[in-house]
């Protein structure tokens, strides 16, 4: 891989002959704000790599990680609904994908395609900046069991809060406690959205996060989880709309709400890093996610204004 940008380096523009590919895997895929944040990042640092989304139909899938692969691309991100579907399509996995049990990230290396997570660790990152130790301390409830949720548990579980997983069906919810248990030093419990227990769970949460698609549709939670408290915080992973109800719910109760853009630039931080070897200019990342110019400008409001307290 090329350090120099050819734009940079006078040799006629970019993308260039010399470019190598970086793909999005998803369908449908077209709304993602992935291609802005990476290809923002590759400038910044002179990469020789393009971001582009490529959706793709499930009966497509493996044709199209193969040719990538043929066409020497230097990685992928995997989103919905492939996450689970295309470990099969690796050649291994790291501990982390391992343990999520889904992947969001490929690396396409000389010996083989390389399939990794870097969701719960970018959740933590953003967590880290925004929620304090002490509602950490008071315990985490999350909604949904999938590979999102399964990420919001481990990082919640990494940062030493209990956990308590709620799902439609109960065995769903206990299988994902019982997966990520092992990996954490904190208590993680699964139940049932019905169970008795859900509503005392919830309020006595400090963070509550949607980690469903509802939501991205204008969809409202179930209605426990529309009735949080001033002390809690709610937090959705879905980014589009960047108010979804149950952010709008929370700020009327007097909660603080973050929506899942911070996530979407933390876990690209670390798929950058997979895939170049370097430190991601996580700044230039998030002004670019949030429509800014690469460079503040006077008056500029910056990246934290999109990343507030609605």
């Amino acid at each position: 891989m090329t350090d120099e940008h050819p734009e940079e380096a006078g040799s006629g523009g970019w993308p260039a002959a010399s470019t190598r590919l970086v793909a999005l895997l998803g369908w449908p895929g077209r709304y993602s704000r992935s291609p802005q944040i990476h290809n923002a990042a590759f400038r910044h640092v002179r990469l020789d790599l393009v971001y582009v989304a490529l959706p793709c139909k499930p009966d497509d899938l493996s044709a199209v990680v193969a040719t990538l692969r043929a066409v020497d691309a230097a990685g992928a991100n995997v989103t919905v609904p492939y996450k689970q579907d295309v470990i099969a399509l690796t050649d291994r996995l790291t501990d982390e994908a391992r343990t999520v049990g889904a992947v969001n990230t490929l690396v396409f290396a000389k010996d083989g395609i390389v399939g990794d997570n870097t969701d719960a660790d970018g959740l933590a990152d953003d967590w880290r900046e925004r929620i304090s130790a002490d509602v950490m301390a008071c315990g985490v409830t999350v909604l949904g069991t999938g590979g999102g949720a399964r990420a919001a548990v481990l990082a919640a579980g990494r940062m030493g809060a209990d956990v308590t997983v709620v799902g439609r069906r109960q065995e769903a919810a206990e299988a994902v406690a019982h997966d990520l248990a092992p990996h954490v030093n904190s208590r993680v419990e699964g139940c049932a959205l019905d169970a008795a227990i859900v509503p005392t769970r919830i309020a006595d949460s400090g963070l509550v996060v949607n980690a469903t698609p509802l939501g991205m549709k204008g969809e409202q939670l179930p209605s426990r989880f529309m009735a949080l408290q001033p002390h809690q915080v709610a937090y959705d992973l879905v980014y589009e709309p960047e108010a979804t109800p149950f952010m709008l719910a929370a700020v009327e109760a007097g909660a603080c709400a973050y929506g899942g853009l911070g996530m979407l630039v933390r876990q690209a931080a670390r798929a950058f890093t997979a895939w170049s070897g370097q430190s991601a200019p996580v700044e230039i990342m998030e002004r670019a996610a949030l429509g800014l110019p690469a460079n503040p400008s006077e008056g500029d409001a910056g990246p934290d204004a999109g990343r507030g307290r609605w």
